[in-house]
């Protein structure tokens, strides 16, 4: 009974090393007879960009400008004399033609001073006249009190030669000396009055230039209190109702030409080597205006006389298509510069930096230098243009790739 117990005893404990033992043989069976796994290739990633195909040209550089639209004939019609506004047919903003009228006064106001100023002109003509008769009156007056004169001194000169010979007494050649001086009195009395007359007729002369030139105001102030468009244009400003009393000179009506607006745009300092280059080649530049659907050319007409550290201010020609335009707008247009030849145009996410884009060979980015030597206009969006080691059908990547280095694996795209 003991060796039973005992061997009882010695079952119970070989059975978790049994099964321990069992179960690592299992484990080492299981291993060995796994399927063999293929090893693992780590592979580059290749990176889809859109790439253009390049190709060297003549191309005309754009500088992106804005500015205002001007008037460089911009006239404020101002009363040329005191009175009530009788008419005024236009409205601000209202266009007009060649001949139409703006704004007159009281016809009245502007007539009554121009009668004023004709009489004070007869009038200073008939004094003119009278005095040119009465000059000519003292002047042979004048005449005759010098050959009385005459006589009076022959007298005295007689009777002092016959004083000599005792034929007079001496109290009558006193009584002739006596004569003879008051004579000299009248004389210059009659000399006196000619020029007083000379003078008379000097002082109405200018009196009658001074008449005459207030006549010719007093015309002009007619003319000019019935403003008249002197051609086709628009109103700018009304700055008088009808029936309003106005001062002299207060301002009525602002209105400018059509044909006088102008954009003024500053060209930056850096752009103006080639402003200045093209005009001394005499290429005539123009700007580009899209505006309303439609596209305006407008000539370069001037340059400012002074510069700015910022730029120069351009003056262009506004077209007279461009009905639209009023002065204040704000335009952005483009300035074609003079054509630059043997160079490429790329989009700015073609450009690495400032001297740098990416060709595609054989599946992989290279690295090129290039100059960028300004904007160009394609399809409408602003381009660099550039220059420098790429050759004629390069594809340049036009994809920006934050992690672009030569050698980098892309796949172009459509």
């Amino acid at each position: 009974m003991a060796v039973l117990q005992k061997l009882k005893t010695m079952r119970k404990g070989l059975m978790p090393l049994l099964i321990v033992l069992g179960a690592i043989a299992l484990f080492a069976i299981l291993k060995m007879t796994k399927p063999a796994q293929p090893p693992v290739q780590v592979q580059q990633k290749v990176w889809p960009v859109t790439a253009m195909t390049v190709q060297a040209e003549t191309l005309a550089p754009v500088i992106s400008l804005y500015g205002t639209v001007e008037s460089n004939a911009l006239v404020t019609a101002a009363a040329p004399v005191a009175g009530v506004v009788a008419s005024l047919p236009v409205k601000e903003g209202q266009a007009f033609q060649k001949g139409d009228p703006l704004v007159a006064l009281a016809q009245a106001d502007i007539e009554l001073p121009y009668q004023i100023a004709k009489a004070d002109v007869a009038d200073t003509e008939a004094e003119l006249r009278i005095q040119g008769l009465l000059y000519e009156a003292n002047r042979k007056r004048l005449d005759k009190e010098k050959r009385v004169l005459k006589i009076k001194q022959d007298d005295v000169k007689r009777n002092g030669q016959l004083i000599k010979k005792d034929l007079v007494s001496k109290s009558t050649l006193d009584a002739s000396k006596e004569a003879m001086v008051r004579q000299e009195y009248t004389v210059v009395g009659a000399q006196l009055a000619v020029e007083e007359n000379k003078a008379k007729v000097a002082q109405l002369e200018a009196r009658l230039e001074k008449a005459k030139a207030n006549l010719a105001q007093a015309e002009i102030n007619r003319e000019r209190g019935n403003v008249i468009a002197p051609y086709d244009g628009r109103i700018a400003k009304v700055s008088v109702a009808e029936g309003d009393r106005v001062a002299a000179n207060a301002a009525m009506v602002t209105f400018y030409g059509l044909d006088s607006l102008e954009l003024r745009a500053k060209i930056p300092g850096f752009q103006l080597d080639k402003v200045y280059d093209a005009i001394e080649d005499g290429v005539t530049l123009a700007a580009e205006l899209k505006l309303n659907g439609h596209a305006y050319k407008l000539p370069l007409k001037r340059l400012a006389g002074e510069a700015t550290p910022s730029g120069l201010d351009a003056f262009f020609a506004v077209p007279a298509t461009a009905k639209t335009a009023r002065p204040g707008d704000l335009w952005q247009v483009n300035l074609y510069g003079q054509p630059v030849p043997n160079v490429m145009a790329v989009p700015y996410s073609a450009l690495y930096g400032a001297d740098r884009v990416y060709i595609v060979v054989d599946g992989q980015l290279k690295s090129v230098t290039i100059q960028n030597v300004g904007e160009v206009m394609v399809d409408g969006q602003v381009w660099a243009m550039v220059r420098g080691d790429l050759p004629d059908g390069a594809q340049v990547a036009t994809t920006h790739l934050p992690n672009a280095v030569n050698g980098l694996k892309v796949s172009v795209v459509e």
